[in-house]
């Protein structure tokens, strides 16, 4: 499998409608890669575009037990491509925000939903709507040196990528409106410490970490990680009795699984479970 942080050839026959977003499957990880180094995986229409193709691919393929997120080069994302917005009047720049952000939406959502976990590797920037692969994701690895930031507010946009739901919930309100609104840069422990990654390792050891993990959850139980992450995301907003029903609800169903009883009986048996995720 090729490193998170190295640039991809081009796209083999048959996915040549990805340009710049890798992907592949192996060993039940689907490895959707950001390909544009030379711009810092800035986001940009194509970019937006093939990540979606991307995600909707790993979403319908049953093979595909986990997800990694990672960026090619240097940086995770550096946020919107602005340099591809020179030149829009600003009807234009209007219905191409709304183009982008439209459809990196759909891919960020369909993350969430997805039975399988994400994991997120974070190497030098994360900035702007790249957040939203941080916030889409279960696990976030990112690199010690790593820098987290929003910058919307100094360009005069409001935000995107899941920002404004994800931070409240992760940090907190006020941490949130110190983020977008002063603009407010985070370093990798400071991230840590404000609970918008799960872990920082050295730069090189994030993309092994990683893949580690990922690997990891691909062998683990996929529907049963499907339920606990439907329920973690619905606490948000269902009421304690609502919330003990919906627990009720899919434990009884995950007790029908093929997994559960593969689990049971492996506990039970003092060995360790082989999971197929069904």
């Amino acid at each position: 499998m090729p490193g998170c942080a190295d640039a991809l050839p081009p796209p083999a026959a048959g996915r040549r409608d990805l340009r710049v977003v890798g992907y592949d499957v192996d060993q039940g990880v689907a490895t959707i890669r950001l390909n544009r180094p030379e711009a810092g995986n800035a986001i940009d229409l194509t970019l937006v575009e093939d990540f979606y193709e991307a995600v909707f691919r790993a979403a319908e393929d049953p093979a595909v037990r986990a997800v990694l997120l990672c960026g090619a080069g240097r940086s995770l994302s550096t946020g919107g491509d602005l340099a591809t917005f020179a030149g829009l009047d600003a009807g234009e720049l209007s219905a191409r925000l709304r183009q982008m952000t439209d459809l990196y939406h759909l891919a960020l959502d369909r993350l969430t939903r997805i039975d399988p976990p994400v994991v997120c590797a974070v190497r030098g920037a994360a900035a702007g709507g790249g957040l939203g692969l941080l916030h889409a994701a279960d696990v976030v690895i990112a690199a010690e040196d790593s820098k987290f930031a929003l910058g919307y507010a100094a360009i005069g946009l409001a935000s995107d990528g899941g920002n404004t739901w994800f931070l409240p919930r992760l940090v907190g309100l006020r941490r949130a409106q110190e983020l977008i609104l002063l603009n407010r840069r985070l370093t990798a422990p400071e991230a840590l410490d404000w609970g918008l990654v799960t872990e920082i390792v050295p730069a090189a050891e994030v993309e092994k970490r990683a893949l580690e993990l990922a690997q990891r959850l691909a062998a683990g139980p996929t529907q049963a990680f499907g339920r606990i992450k439907r329920l973690l995301r619905d606490s948000w907003t269902t009421d304690l009795p609502g919330q003990l029903s919906a627990e009720t609800t899919q434990m009884s169903e995950a007790g029908a699984s093929d997994d559960a009883a593969e689990g049971i009986a492996a506990f039970l048996t003092r060995r360790r479970p082989t999971f197929h995720g069904r």
